[in-house]
């Protein structure tokens, strides 16, 4: 009964390896079209020549500091008339506009410089293009700011049409997400502003082909009292429903999320209780079984370790997710169970439970968090993992049964499992948290 008890546990028991990813690559290799090596160099030819001529150093071109594709020149048909245009950012620091835009378009087996225009701040941010419309014409949208913290940023939504460029939505932002967010499958843009300590709200903005502008669909105030959202994800927070959380910083490490949905074209917050979701420290939301559904985690103390000082205790991180249903009062049997796990933030490792044994675990009041952990069985007091931090002399002389997790010069922190299968490791996804709102899940 032990093994098999032990052997349940353990085939569910996942225990994954936090890792950063960058995502830079050479910008003539992210270009979609088009696709000959000569054409591309023809257009960077023409780039380089444009810029010569207004006395711009060529070095001056610029990739957008938080997208997963950083490439500076990005190609695309803005107008739907077939006809290719190019769109590159570059930097201006002697001039009162520090970030300018250039828009090259294809005639033949040539590129022909159609414009210049002006961007914000000093720095460029994010860079896309977007079909706000659904007629194949789409916009660039570029975010700026001026590369310090706790300053706002500007959202700028330009719109091409006939070898002219209109700037359509300047909107200040400290997050933003572009989506569908009233389900009406027209793409849409949510802000989410923050003046620390003072105010915040959310809204979110529509393109109106009637009134030619983006008007606002609705607007939430979100409180005076935060320090800074710390996460902010956007995708499906139940099924068939998509949301925003958001991970707010309000006092030290203390924090609380907000689930915010949209109904007929009006914001409903659904966990209006900031108790509901209060943790001691900042926990990220996110998918964390890979349903394609978003989930929100509080702080657990492991039993036995009640009565303990905080900064003892190795918190178990317990993971819910909404069920979807809107409710008059709020309460939290809206947030149901999905995954337990022992999360080591300093030390980038996690382990995961199969979500059957969630309360039948625990770690033994003798662990130490930065030293030693064993994981048991509340019922038996069965050891099924543990985890050891070793010195380099004592991990010479470690027993083979260890494994490594993590590898430094001076340290080895190892694991070992206990029955007939052995834990698994795999890698974190890339977290990219960076002022557009993060998109998770499906």
């Amino acid at each position: 009964m032990k093994y098999r008890v032990i052997q349940a546990l353990l085939s569910g028991l996942l225990l994954f390896l936090l890792s950063g990813c960058t995502f830079i690559q050479d910008p003539v290799s992210l270009m979609k079209k088009p696709e000959l090596p000569a054409d591309k160099a023809t257009l960077h030819g023409a780039i380089q020549t444009a810029l010569q001529k207004r006395k711009t150093d060529t070095g001056a071109i610029i990739r957008p500091r938080s997208d997963v594709d950083s490439s500076s020149i990005r190609i695309q048909d803005l107008d739907n008339d077939g006809v290719l245009e190019a769109v590159v950012f570059y930097q201006t620091p002697d001039e009162e506009v520090k970030i300018h835009g250039m828009i090259m378009q294809q005639q033949g087996d040539a590129w022909v410089k159609l414009l210049d225009f002006d961007g914000e701040g000093t720095v460029l941010e994010s860079f896309d293009f977007v079909d706000f419309t659904n007629d194949g014409k789409v916009d660039i949208v570029a975010g700026f700011s001026r590369g310090e913290e706790n300053l706002q940023n500007l959202l700028i939504v330009y719109s091409f049409s006939g070898n002219s460029l209109e700037k359509v939505a300047p909107l200040p932002y400290t997050h933003f997400n572009i989506g569908d967010l009233n389900g009406d499958k027209i793409k849409d843009i949510t802000v989410v502003y923050l003046q620390q300590k003072e105010l915040s709200y959310v809204s979110t903005y529509q393109y109106d082909k009637f009134e030619e502008a983006f008007v606002e669909l609705d607007k939430l105030d979100l409180g005076p009292n935060i320090e800074s959202y710390y996460n902010v994800v956007a995708g499906k927070v139940a099924k068939n429903k998509e949301g925003i959380i958001l991970d707010a910083s309000v006092i030290s490490n203390s924090s609380y999320s907000k689930l915010i949905i949209m109904e007929d074209n009006k914001f409903v917050d659904i966990l209006q209780d900031e108790l509901l979701t209060f943790k001691e420290l900042p926990i990220e939301s996110e998918d964390v079984n890979d349903d394609g559904i978003l989930e929100i985690g509080l702080l657990e103390r492991p039993a036995g370790w009640e009565d303990r000082l905080f900064e003892e205790i190795p918190y178990f991180t317990t993971y819910y997710q909404w069920d979807g249903e809107i409710r008059e009062v709020n309460e939290n049997e809206g947030l149901q169970f999905v995954l337990q796990r022992y999360y080591d933030i300093n030390n980038h490792f996690y382990l995961d439970f199969p979500a059957d044994l969630y309360n039948q675990i625990t770690i033994t009041p003798e662990s130490n968090k930065d030293s030693y952990l064993n994981f048991v069985m509340i019922d038996s007091g069965e050891s099924v993992a543990e985890i050891k931090f070793f010195t380099m002399a004592q991990w010479a002389e470690a027993e083979s049964d260890w494994e490594i997790l993590v590898k430094e010069k001076s340290r080895v922190i190892a694991y070992r499992s206990h029955g007939d299968l052995k834990l698994s490791k795999k890698e974190n996804k890339p977290s990219n948290n960076v002022a557009p709102i993060e998109r998770k899940g499906n």
